[in-house]
């Protein structure tokens, strides 16, 4: 095993146990301090996935990834949702699916431009979905906007446009996270529908066993090469389901603490976790295109957000 490689395994390892026990930490506390907390420990946890796809998993088949996440994620939901003795099927299966898809979606174009992109411009990319929540709300929701909004929602767009297409040139990686990022703003305009009448358990178990079927069917058509090759991709599958826990139980846990205008302005600090774990484990360094879209997104998102907790 190459020093680098060991460096590597052992500072992921290290950052995965700081983000568990931080959230462990943090979700005994209460109030919006712990909740805006546990936020940016989401943040990192999904950032850190984010590290460990590309870090281990970089030659895998993108499916095969979202497998078996998926398979452990809905162990885990379904164990937890019976235990509680909460519905599997709800109340709205058609629009539960939906999101489910929406979701398979999102999951895999983020996979795949994690595994072809620098890092923070995957992460960044995918965390821009709220810009096209924005965008999308107003229009299929009928939810009221501000007068700055659309100015806001065009800053975001710019910045997202810098990541795609810095030179005028689009990057066929970047639009699939362009993609994915526009699934994740459909999937969470159907959880704040499904929010209505389903139980939170309900909707969390939709998502990961909706990417199962056709992650499955993609998983076998690649054959030999979808088995981890080594330990190293064995720990790669189970890390990107740990850091995914840990994030799910941080935003869970979060949220309940604090508004969602609040959370989603914090959450913003993923993409500079995105920055971070790229320069230390990879060496990538943004170019200042991805620098300036990033300030754009961020700081536009931020706006947006306490825009919409004054409404």
């Amino acid at each position: 095993m190459s020093r680098r490689l060991w460096e590597s395994r052992s500072l992921f390892l290290t950052g995965l146990a700081d983000v568990w026990e931080g959230v462990k930490q943090t979700a005994r506390g209460g109030g919006e301090a712990s909740g805006l907390w546990l936020m940016v420990v989401s943040a990192a946890a999904f950032s850190l996935m984010a590290a460990v796809a590309k870090l281990w998993l970089a030659d895998a088949p993108t499916q095969a990834v979202v497998f078996s996440r998926g398979v452990l994620m809905t162990a885990l939901c379904v164990t937890l949702a019976l235990r509680r003795r909460v519905s599997l099927v709800g109340k709205q299966p058609a629009k539960l699916l939906l999101r489910g898809l929406f979701g398979y979606g999102a999951l895999s174009c983020y996979f795949y431009s994690v595994q072809h992109l620098p890092l923070g411009d995957a992460v960044l990319l995918q965390y821009s979905h709220p810009a096209f929540v924005a965008a999308l709300a107003p229009l299929l929701l009928g939810e009221r906007t501000a007068r700055s909004h659309w100015w806001m929602v065009l800053a975001a767009l710019a910045g997202v446009a810098l990541i795609v297409g810095p030179s005028g040139e689009l990057r066929a990686a970047a639009l699939v996270g362009l993609t994915g990022s526009v699934l994740s703003g459909l999937a969470y305009m159907t959880v704040r529908d499904l929010s209505r009448t389903e139980h939170p358990l309900t909707i969390l178990v939709w998502f990961p066993l909706a990417t199962i079927p056709g992650s499955l069917a993609a998983t076998l058509a690649a054959g030999k090469a979808a088995l981890p090759r080594d330990a190293s991709q064995v720990l790669g599958h189970l890390g990107v389901f740990a850091c995914a826990l840990a994030g799910q139980i941080a935003l869970t846990a979060g949220l309940s603490r604090v508004g969602a205008a609040r959370a989603t302005a914090v959450s913003m600090t993923g993409p500079v976790f995105g920055v971070l774990f790229g320069l230390v484990l990879f060496g990538t360094r943004p170019t200042l295109w991805s620098l300036a879209g990033m300030a754009l997104v961020i700081s536009a998102i931020g706006r947006l957000a306490r825009e919409s907790r004054g409404t």
